[in-house]
């Protein structure tokens, strides 16, 4: 089935973006984020089985300094087939032409995609370094 895949170098539209994160279990994001995010994208890839996407992956950043990979995601019917590591291969081929040694490339993985993740040189950052967001449901009011 990979081969039937086609790649596309591509930023999703939002409607694509949002049906595959709902598909895949993800949390749905705002519609004006939705738009406004992805026109801010560096690199997009985006898979397609007949026409439909079946698989994403973005980076962002600044271009030069900061390189963080984003909605690597693959349609749940589609998953256990080489998909998500197809996505990684071409966001990082990118990665690594556009950035140098100094750059920091990060991503937030979801267990068990750390795996994944891992076969393409990244690490865990404990105990030096931790992944943190801004909790918007402990804001007080």
């Amino acid at each position: 089935m990979v081969n039937e895949v086609t790649v596309k170098v591509e930023t999703p539209t939002p409607e694509q973006h949002q049906a595959l994160r709902v598909k895949a279990r993800m949390p749905r994001r705002s519609d004006r984020g939705t738009v406004k995010g992805l026109q801010n994208t560096l690199f997009g890839i985006c898979l397609y089985l007949d026409d439909e996407i079946v698989g994403m992956g973005r980076v962002v950043g600044d271009g030069g300094m900061v390189f963080h990979l984003v909605d690597i995601v693959v349609d749940p019917e589609c998953q256990g087939l080489g998909l998500g590591k197809l996505i990684m291969e071409h966001l990082m081929d990118w990665i690594l032409q556009e950035a140098d040694e100094t750059a920091i490339i990060s991503l937030i993985a979801d267990i068990p995609a750390d795996g994944l993740y891992r076969q393409f040189g990244f690490d865990y950052s404990r105990p030096e370094s931790v992944g943190m967001e801004y909790q918007w449901n402990q804001r007080e009011s």
